[in-house]
């Protein structure tokens, strides 16, 4: 039991601390009422209906590489069917014609037609079509790559998404509760059993609570507008995955290191065509001329055959099987920073899950000291046996402990989400 005088006490110290406040307050409750437009805070967030996978192909079918992917596959069908020919390239045709009349006019007359086939130079169609072939092979890593990264984007914001929905629950939540206390307060003070400070502090959380609870809906309401933007969709979804087998090692079918090993041989494909193309193509010519000497000659047709074959220069080559050499160079690099990098997310994925495991056990127990503790000071108020500034820091604390929990469980499931994406898993 507290002792009295002590208690009125307290209460004077109180009330001579807080009555600037009030006389603020006092001012401020005469002023007109705000408008009666409909708040931010009075639009709940669209929740369901949608999950990660769902969300993943939404933003994946606005991503730039999607909207690509079927004409970079056409391209490299269509380079195929290239290759698979008999001739390099396209075919020409050469007309031209000869005669004397600008100088003596004697009927000499000559018209030549001929078509030129481009051929494939020895070893270079095979070696095409093996680049080619790799490049096939590391097409859909690089887009199952593409599609990761916006995998990371979707369950980032889904993360922050779920922290913003959980802090504008709990905001409404404490605006609620304040409503509440500041009833039960002015009902008191109105009986005689409390000061009129303890009413105007009442009110002064009440208002206090509603700009949090405004604050987090338009911070909720930012969230949703950048979900729209990366995924087309306007609910937001549920940030649930499930905990997968935990590997300690970046296991060989990641897809980075699918990708990186694939480059690595398609740009040791396109060095093994620079050193064999060494020249332009080859080409056949076959012609035909009709000749006549004189008016009264009679005409004559003959048939021509030709084949060009250029030589190969260091001109020519050099800056070609350079740049192939340097392009293998790279993606062996790229090779190697690839196997540091997965290596060095997967053990921080693997550090921060563990962390959030320890984080939620914590923030759990916390949550629950904070509950007794604030049920057993709400029980002494009533009760008159606390004063109003204790139950105040007793519901404060209380609300901190729920919100500190649930950011994190939403912890807990961002860091299951990161472990997946370090692991090459997608949604």
């Amino acid at each position: 039991m507290l002792d009295l005088s002590s208690f009125r006490l307290s209460r004077l110290a109180c009330a001579s601390f807080l009555l600037p406040a009030a006389l603020t307050l006092a001012s401020a409750q005469t002023a007109p009422p705000p408008s009666s437009s409909p708040s931010l805070a009075e639009a709940p967030p669209p929740t369901g209906g949608t999950n990660l996978r769902e969300a993943l192909d939404a933003a994946w079918a606005l991503s730039p590489a999607a909207r690509s992917a079927d004409n970079r596959r056409a391209q490299l069908q269509a380079r195929e069917r290239a290759a698979s020919s008999w001739i390099n390239g396209s075919p020409s045709a050469l007309l031209a014609q000869r005669s004397d009349r600008f100088n003596n006019n004697g009927g000499f007359r000559e018209y030549e037609a001929e078509l030129e086939l481009p051929i494939w130079s020895p070893g270079v169609r095979g070696a095409t079509q093996r680049e080619l072939a790799a490049q096939r092979l590391a097409f859909e890593p690089q887009l199952l790559i593409a599609r990761l990264r916006v995998a990371a984007e979707v369950r980032e914001l889904a993360a922050s998404l779920a922290v913003a929905r959980t802090e504008r629950e709990l905001a409404a939540r404490k605006h609620s509760e304040a409503l509440a206390l500041a009833q039960d307060v002015e009902r008191r003070v109105k009986a005689g059993d409390s000061a009129r400070v303890d009413g105007l502090q009442a009110q002064s959380l009440v208002q206090q609570a509603a700009t949090g609870r405004e604050q987090t809906a338009v911070a909720l309401t930012r969230q949703l507008n950048q979900w729209l933007t990366l995924t087309g969709l306007a609910n937001a979804p549920a940030l649930e995955e499930v905990l997968p087998p935990v590997h300690t090692s970046v296991q060989p079918e990641h897809p980075a290191l699918q990708a990186a090993q694939t480059r690595v041989q398609a740009a040791q494909a396109t060095l093994e065509l620079s050193q064999t193309d060494r020249g332009d193509p080859m080409a056949i010519g076959v012609g035909v001329t009709r000749e006549r000497a004189t008016f009264s000659a009679a005409g004559e047709s003959n048939l021509r055959l030709a084949i060009k074959i250029p030589f190969g220069t260091d001109n020519r080559n050099a800056p070609r099987i350079a740049a192939a050499r340097a392009e293998l160079d790279a993606a062996q690099a790229e090779l190697d920073a690839v196997q540091r990098q997965t290596r060095d997310e997967l053990a921080s994925a693997l550090a921060e899950l563990d962390a959030a495991r320890r984080t939620q056990a914590s923030m759990a127990e916390r949550a629950r000291l904070s509950t007794e503790v604030q049920a057993l000071v709400a029980k002494a108020y009533r009760l008159g046996e606390a004063d109003l500034p204790t139950r105040l820091r007793a519901d404060s604390e209380k609300f901190e402990a729920d919100l500190s929990l649930a950011r994190a469980r939403v912890g807990l499931q961002r860091a299951i989400s990161q472990l997946n994406q370090a692991l090459g898993l997608l949604p």
